[in-house]
């Protein structure tokens, strides 16, 4: 595996530990913490969102 599909797949591994911590905390009613990781997360998806398909490794959404 090419190292920008190894890299791609830690970002998108780090992305969903980043969401299920979210979450976590927004079920524990830490409604504080999880907005401060929402707007993290919610710029790290659109910058995957923005990149051209050639750019993006099948791993990404």
């Amino acid at each position: 595996m090419d190292p920008f599909n190894t890299s791609a797949l830690k970002l998108q591994k780090n992305l969903l530990n980043l969401r299920l911590m979210r979450d976590r905390l927004r079920m524990e009613g830490k409604d504080k913490e999880a907005d401060e990781l929402a707007a993290p997360i919610a710029r790290m998806e659109t910058a995957i969102r923005q990149l051209s398909d050639s750019m993006k490794p099948v791993t990404l959404q």
